[in-house]
């Protein structure tokens, strides 16, 4: 039995009955009976280990009248038996399934790849193959079977039929298990090529993703180094294991990509943000005698360049950035159709006059947000979709616009996960038709460091520095005029004379 995360009540939109649904962890799953664990929270049990099995060959569409009537049968159940092992899908003629009014189900059943599915179950009768409905739902189980959640029958005499000619595999197994017959019961089984009991030898599997960090072990290499009941969960210990089924079985724990998150710790360099948590796997609730700590952390670059197609794709562009095969954040660039930057442009191709305005937007995509903003640093068009052609038209030098463009105005810049910028359109001198944008991007921690972009402006006691359109220049309020009593020097946003003050 593997443990879920711990239970949080709700419903999924698509569900009708919800008083009996929790979430646990990623999976959507049936509270079965409402115990405790042993820190008073609900534990929640997967309906495909948890239901009652109905073996009942009248069950089956080829079966004639009767009386049976299912309005005690309320909560999960798996059909299984010569009757068939899951319910049909088109309308079953009346006086069949041992009753009057059979049920069938209005829809196609789900596969293993989806979670728990809401379909309608109609009973036919009078003529209608839907005199009655209700809603039933369903998931598709390890193994090839199917558990049905019942809400019993608003009338007698109604019953669940089954198909006769679905006879689920006895076993769908990943690679490392093998079907076999235990107590009557057809299984998969791990197999017995995996032998090795040394705890040394467990190679779990972390997967660094934009937005969560999930470390996975094969349950099968568990249970041959004696865990059978395997319990696993991070440094919050709310944040527990779930199993799931890729070309083998896996035990596996998610953790969002953020600090605080499931105990999840942040630490920072010039260059890299890295979370680190504790996976700790133990047998059973009671620990007597193996438990395994596993120390996970995952390195994300703060340093990043993303470019924009204008000419040619001008919508979205984007590119994901990783360092060291550790981990990834996405850094979009998008074009759009007015100041409000709500509406991209959605053509493949956009032709604007000399005349016209550029809104591009920066984002930063899932990752840490409220931890880092996004820092445009240097951003700057090119003639060719070349990032490193030497012919640059510098919009954004060192977090400020350029002081020689008064069409450049940076409406965000430092200060959330969003960079924004507009200048009017231009074209390179010369037979170059196209423009390409590009943006140096930089991942400021909040926290830590002074995000909002400011211009020091020199000035010495015996020299005025006239400056140019120093408001037009920072219109977002974040570039700060200074005094400092120094050396002459030149800022990028004025020219110093020589001469008296007055």
């Amino acid at each position: 039995m593997v443990a879920n995360d711990s239970c949080h009540g709700g419903s999924d939109p698509g569900w009708v009955t919800a008083s009996h649904i929790v979430r646990c962890g990623l999976l959507w799953l049936n509270w079965a009976d409402g115990s405790l664990g042993s820190n008073g929270s609900s534990v929640c049990s997967d309906p495909c280990s948890s239901h009652t099995v109905l073996d009942n060959y009248w069950r089956s569409t080829s079966y004639g009248s009767g009386s049976n009537c299912d309005s005690d049968k309320r909560g999960w159940y798996r059909f299984v038996g010569s009757g068939g092992e899951r319910m049909p899908e088109t309308c079953v003629p009346i006086n069949r399934c041992n009753t009057h009014a059979p049920i069938w189900l209005d829809g196609s059943h789900p596969s293993q790849d989806d979670s728990i599915v809401t379909r309608i179950s109609c009973a036919h009768w009078d003529g209608n193959c839907c005199r009655w409905s209700s809603n039933v739902q369903v998931k598709a189980c390890v193994g090839g079977y199917y558990v049905y959640k019942l809400e019993g029958t608003p009338e007698c005499s109604l019953t669940y039929c089954t198909d006769p000619a679905y006879i689920g595999d006895p076993c769908s197994c990943n690679a490392d298990e093998v079907c076999k017959l235990v107590n009557g019961t057809w299984g998969c089984q791990c197999t017995q090529e995996l032998n090795s009991f040394d705890i040394s030898n467990l190679q779990p599997e972390l997967d660094c993703g934009t937005d969560h960090i999930k470390i996975s072990i094969s349950k099968c290499q568990l249970e041959t180094m004696g865990f059978q009941n395997i319990i696993m969960h991070l440094t919050d210990n709310g944040c527990f294991g779930f199993e799931e089924r890729r070309n083998r079985t896996l035990v596996s724990v998610v953790t969002p990509t953020q600090a605080g998150q499931c105990g999840t710790q942040l630490t920072k360099n010039e260059t890299h943000a890295t979370y680190s948590n504790t996976l700790y796997v133990a047998d059973g609730m009671v620990i007597r005698e193996n438990e395994i700590n596993i120390n996970f952390n995952c390195s994300y670059p703060l340093e990043m360049k993303v470019s924009l197609e204008t000419a040619i794709q001008p919508i979205v562009s984007s590119l994901n950035i990783s360092l060291g095969g550790t981990g990834k954040f996405t850094i979009r660039m998008a074009l759009y159709q007015d100041l409000n930057y709500t509406s991209p442009y959605e053509e493949s191709r956009v032709v604007l006059s000399t005349d016209a305005m550029l809104y591009v937007g920066v984002m930063l995509d899932d990752g840490d947000t409220s931890q880092f903003v996004v820092v445009m640093k240097n951003c700057y068009a090119t003639p060719t979709e070349n990032a490193m052609d030497p012919l640059k038209y510098f919009i954004i030098q060192n977090s400020c616009s350029n002081p020689r463009d008064s069409t450049v105005t940076v409406s965000e810049n430092g200060v959330s996960a969003h960079g924004q910028f507009a200048l009017q359109v231009f074209k390179f001198v010369g037979s170059h038709n196209l423009v390409y944008l590009h943006c140096e991007i930089h991942l400021c921690d909040v926290h830590a460091e002074a995000c909002k972009p400011v211009i020091n402006v020199l000035l010495l006691p015996r020299f005025a520095c006239i400056l140019d359109n120093l408001a037009g220049s920072c219109p977002y309020g974040s570039c700060l005029p200074r005094i400092c009593i120094t050396e002459i020097q030149i800022s990028l946003l004025g020219r110093c004379y020589a001469g008296p003050r007055n």
